[in-house]
């Protein structure tokens, strides 16, 4: 398993998962924009040359948004998406960012555990954040 940069170069791959991940996934261009975003930073993780998760965030001054994170189906519950969360994590502590956030589902309380077990805490809710179906978001903050 190897975690580096997402240049865009499979970003069909990265469509698969988002698009089996998400009630509201983002499009082709929107990861597209993101590429061209100079706050924007994304991590590819590949086992054996196949791309298996990703994530997604937005360094601004001295913050860091995640805007997505995500592990193929076939791969969750084995400690990827901790490992995408490291990688962030350690980003974060080379480039001076005081805080980490992020927005998740209410219901999604697997994912808010993960979160919690790296120094996240919930500190508020987005109402009516999501869509498809509508439900809150918990804004989740490490510092």
């Amino acid at each position: 398993m190897k975690i580096t940069d997402f240049t865009g170069l499979k970003i069909k791959e990265i469509l698969e998962i988002e698009n089996d991940s998400f009630s509201t996934p983002w499009t082709e261009k929107m990861f597209a924009d993101e590429l061209l975003n100079p706050l924007a930073h994304y991590f590819l993780m590949e086992d054996n040359g196949e791309s298996i998760g990703y994530v997604g965030f937005w360094h601004i001054m001295d913050e860091c948004h995640i805007t997505n994170i995500a592990v193929k189906k076939a791969f969750r519950r084995k400690g990827y998406a901790s490992e995408l969360l490291k990688k962030v994590i350690s980003y974060a502590e080379e480039n001076s960012i005081v805080f980490i956030t992020l927005e998740v589902r209410e219901s999604n309380t697997g994912a808010q555990k993960l979160y919690e077990k790296f120094g996240f805490t919930n500190c508020g809710t987005r109402k009516n954040y999501y869509h498809n179906p509508a439900e809150n978001a918990v804004i989740m903050t490490r510092s």
